[in-house]
């Protein structure tokens, strides 16, 4: 088939919400696989699809693909706007920096110390 002047075929496009469909049920059913506990009755709605047996399959059997396939839905990149934030004065925000980077250091320093010795006494 050719698209000469004058088609009418696939004019409007697709129809409107119909890969929306698809993509909600895609991610209602990837959310209460996760969400499902073993040994629990998976819900009726999604036990017989084929999405469910796929990701029963690649959890049993590859287990790290199915975390890659479940973080690959999520959003790239994700943003977060508190208002409070937005109030603070420039100085109050250094102070919050500040106080952040201390903390990091402080973590930093936790981590690179060895464990305490432990004193064993040997009584002979």
């Amino acid at each position: 088939m050719k698209f000469e002047r004058g088609n009418q075929i696939g004019k409007l496009g697709r129809p409107k919400g119909v890969r929306n469909k698809l993509d909600a049920h895609a991610y209602a059913c990837v959310l209460a696989h996760v969400q499902h506990k073993r040994g629990d009755a998976p819900p009726e709605e999604y036990l017989s699809t084929n999405l469910w047996i796929a990701l029963e399959v690649t959890l049993k059997q590859r287990p790290s693909d199915y975390v890659k396939q479940i973080i690959a839905m999520l959003p790239k990149q994700v943003s977060f706007e508190h208002s409070t934030v937005t109030e603070l004065a420039d100085d109050e925000l250094d102070a919050l920096i500040e106080q952040l980077r201390q903390r990091a250091l402080e973590a930093r320093e936790q981590q690179a110390l060895p464990p305490p010795m432990k004193a064993i006494n040997y009584a002979r």
